[in-house]
């Protein structure tokens, strides 16, 4: 599936003038998050901001400045004006695109599908007046506790300043084991904000359906690749083989930069697990971080599609806590931090 940008791209070389919608800051409770952005054309639209009427009143104000090529902004209360009780405040920007950005998109493009994290600036000011500035790489992953960086805003009177992150900022996620049960997470976990890599030691054994942006590597030994992974690397293990299994924990435990290590099976298999991995040196603070049963405490179903939905809920409240954490890790900075963008 095409990413925004690059649907983007496509309606610009066709000719198509389009309104980039984001969601610049939410406070209290929004239909979605900040960083989620939608396109609008004059007839159709890429993408949600969640959907109601929120998005509808959205769609009507971006393809009345589309019409004039006019940015703007609002900061909408989610209340009975707009008939929704979400009981929070919204603040969008709208960013128009014609054919002769198409050049500017095209850049945009290649910065996200560098492998590297890029930000870009836009500044909308009075009269809807905006400037565009290009896009600037940002190192990150110096260690496991590296933050992917998340959208910024700045706003003063009647200006609004957005750092918009390009690039794959998904959770790093590599699942290894192409059974019924691997098939089953990664079907759960492809819709979601995870960048997954696919690894099995066997030949033949990835289906054919296999979502374009993962990526699948056939590996005759398979724990040879963790040093390869970023720091902050999710795994999850769940092999044919429980040496296997053994291997690669021992080989993320040894590295230690990852974000999270969940293995397959029971406490059983954990307890002979911890037993031998002390045996290759690996410490009690070590093993702490090995998950093992991985998923919710409360769902014993074992059906391969329970059991895949039991880890994605699991994994989906640890994402969400880290990102927690990282925004009010921002929060505590000091005010000179904060406008520092």
């Amino acid at each position: 599936m095409a990413s925004l940008l690059e649907q983007l791209q496509t309606r610009l070389a066709g000719g198509e003038a389009v309104m980039l919608v984001h969601v610049a800051e939410i406070r209290g409770s929004a239909p979605r998050d900040a960083g989620a952005r939608m396109l609008v054309g004059e007839n159709d639209l890429f993408a949600t901001i969640g959907g109601g009427e929120l998005e509808y009143r959205a769609i009507e104000k971006a393809r009345v400045l589309l019409a004039a090529n006019a940015a703007g902004w609002v900061d909408w209360s989610l209340g009975p004006e707009l008939g929704q009780c979400c009981g929070g405040r919204v603040v969008l920007a709208f960013e128009p695109f014609a054919p002769a950005d198409l050049s500017f998109v095209e850049t945009l493009v290649k910065s996200e599908s560098s492998g590297s994290i890029w930000t870009r600036n836009l500044n909308i000011g009075p009269g809807a007046a905006m400037v565009r500035h290009p896009a600037v790489e940002k190192v990150v992953y110096s260690d496991s506790k590296a933050a992917i960086p998340g959208q910024t805003i700045n706003q003063s009177g009647e200006t609004l300043e957005l750092n918009i992150p390009l690039g794959d900022t998904r959770t790093p996620l590599w699942l290894f084991g192409a059974g019924h049960v691997g098939r089953a997470v990664v079907a759960a976990l492809a819709p979601l904000d995870f960048a997954i890599t696919w690894i099995d030691g066997r030949a033949g054994q990835f289906p054919d359906d296999v979502p374009t942006d993962i990526r699948c590597l056939e590996l005759a030994m398979p724990e040879l690749i963790v040093d390869e992974a970023r720091p902050g690397t999710w795994f999850l293990v769940m092999t044919h083989s429980h040496p296997l299994d053994e291997e690669i924990c021992a080989a993320v435990l040894a590295d230690g930069r990852f974000g999270y290590l969940g293995l397959i099976g029971s406490g059983t298999k954990r307890a002979l697990f911890e037993s031998r991995l002390k045996k290759r040196g690996l410490t009690p603070p070590d093993l702490a971080r090995l998950h093992c049963p991985i998923g919710l405490a409360g769902i014993t179903d074992k059906r391969p599609a329970a059991i895949a939905a039991s880890v994605a809920a699991d994994l989906l409240i640890r994402q969400n806590i880290a990102q927690s954490v990282d925004v009010k890790s921002k929060e505590t900075r000091s005010p000179e931090t904060q406008n520092d963008r």
